[in-house]
């Protein structure tokens, strides 16, 4: 075999393994915001409340996956959140 081909063979697969092995860019301990999981209520009226660590508090509809009141401290990826999981009850 020439040695070009070696290099076309052996390239591809050596970027392959590297991407495997490659480590996680967060470490294992830590959780980026976004992945967190909100508290869910159920209120009266049939709402759907979700809550997050930092004082972020969601209201969605009963039936439709509508946000009907959200506090400042919310960022998009609360809302985001919050819409998933009403999408799914």
């Amino acid at each position: 075999m020439k040695p070009c081909l070696h290099i076309l063979i052996g390239l591809p697969l050596l970027l392959m393994v590297t991407a495997c092995v490659a480590q996680p860019s967060t470490p294992s301990g830590e959780q980026r915001p976004m992945d967190e999981v909100p508290v869910q209520m159920r209120l009266p009226d049939g709402s759907r409340q979700y809550s997050f660590r930092n004082g972020c508090i969601i209201v969605i509809e009963a039936k439709r996956a509508i946000v009907t009141s959200e506090a400042t401290v919310c960022e998009l990826y609360h809302r985001d959140i919050a819409l998933l999981y009403a999408a799914g009850d």
